[in-house]
């Protein structure tokens, strides 16, 4: 019962008001536990990263089987290996492609090399210009090998030794003139990081880590080739289709290119040549990388009109005019300024 301000008179107690005969209790449907929420999410994630790579795989397979190769030694047209000049020239050039790429991403450069009167060899990287299945098991290890092994040959049959990479290959050129010496390291576009955009969030070095267990193939089609001069992705080989283990190879010659005790052992003449817009290979961390090397003769040169493939792009006879003079400059001996590092 209530008082006479509708309070509760002691000793009574409410009793619930009294519920229609027809009245059910409603059902209490409980939401799937988060263990379970955990195990589907984990499962939709694995069937959603088997179509992907079962589908890449098979892409992949279809362009290789499309491309245009020797039937003997199973090299893809336009990536064999270049050695042009007079065998007993004082001074040779090695040239070290990039990743995925063949030695004819130099494009004139080693016809230039050759009519100034330099032997010059353009390497093809190991299981590179070949199909990109080999790439799985192809570590940094087996590259810089290879590179180490041209250049001692070289040294073996020629007064001096010059280097010139490009992209990766010119991180293993950095990495193999800080274990054998030479007379001078042409830097193209060296990859010491992967340029980064600010919507990229992470570094695309981390989302590769992060992904890799899930993502077996990336696809590199034309917009990643990069060049400015359109018409010339034609001419640029390069794989289509990348094994992400390849891709961690690449990031791994990177990182030991970049370490500051391998750059402090870099001594000879070092000629680097960057485009301040370059999309692929970070010019921020290939200036880094030049200001560490302890030579005392060190040159940066902007290519201003030109993307990551240099020697394809509008600045190309720039860039191969540099590498001569570099070369006779430093076959001669002539005096040159200690250090000219610019920013873009």
């Amino acid at each position: 019962m209530l008082g006479a301000q509708g309070e509760d008179l002691p000793g009574e107690p409410v009793q619930p008001p009294e519920r229609p005969a027809a009245y059910r209790a409603p059902v209490r449907r409980w939401p799937i536990g988060r263990a379970q929420s955990l195990v589907l999410v984990a499962l939709v994630v694995a069937a959603a990263g088997w179509g992907y790579n079962t589908l890449a795989e098979s892409l992949a397979h279809r362009w290789d089987e499309a491309q245009e190769r020797d039937a003997v030694s199973g090299v893809l047209a336009g990536a064999e290996p270049i050695d042009l000049g007079p065998k007993g020239a004082d001074a040779s050039v090695l040239l070290v492609h990039g990743f995925i790429g063949a030695p004819t991403n130099f494009g004139e450069l080693p016809e230039k090399l050759a009519d100034a009167g330099y032997h010059e060899r353009a390497i093809r990287l190991p299981r590179h210009g070949t199909t990109p299945f080999g790439l799985r098991e192809t570590p940094g290890s087996q590259m810089l090998s290879a590179v180490l092994g041209e250049l001692r040959e070289l040294q073996g049959q020629h007064k001096r030794v010059f280097i010139v990479g490009h992209s990766m290959g010119g991180a293993l050129s950095t990495l193999a003139a800080s274990m054998s010496e030479t007379d001078g390291l042409v830097l193209a576009a060296p990859y010491f990081r992967v340029s980064h955009e600010w919507y990229y969030v992470l570094r695309p070095e981390t989302w590769t880590a992060l992904t890799a267990w899930a993502v077996r193939w990336l696809y590199k089609g034309d917009v990643f080739i990069r060049v400015n001069r359109r018409e010339a992705k034609d001419d640029i080989v390069s794989y289509r289709w990348v094994p992400t283990e390849a891709t961690q190879a690449a990031d791994h010659v990177a990182t030991l290119a970049r370490d500051p005790h391998v750059l402090e052992q870099i001594t000879c003449p070092v000629l680097m040549l960057h485009s301040p817009e370059d999309f692929a290979a970070s010019p921020r961390a290939a200036e880094r990388a030049l200001e560490r090397m302890a030579s005392e003769d060190k040159t940066l040169v902007w290519m201003e009109n030109s993307d990551h493939h240099l020697f394809w792009d509008y600045d190309r006879e720039e860039a191969i005019a540099a590498v001569l003079e570099f070369i006779e400059r430093n076959t001669t001996h002539e005096e040159v300024p200690s250090l000219s590092v610019g920013s873009p």
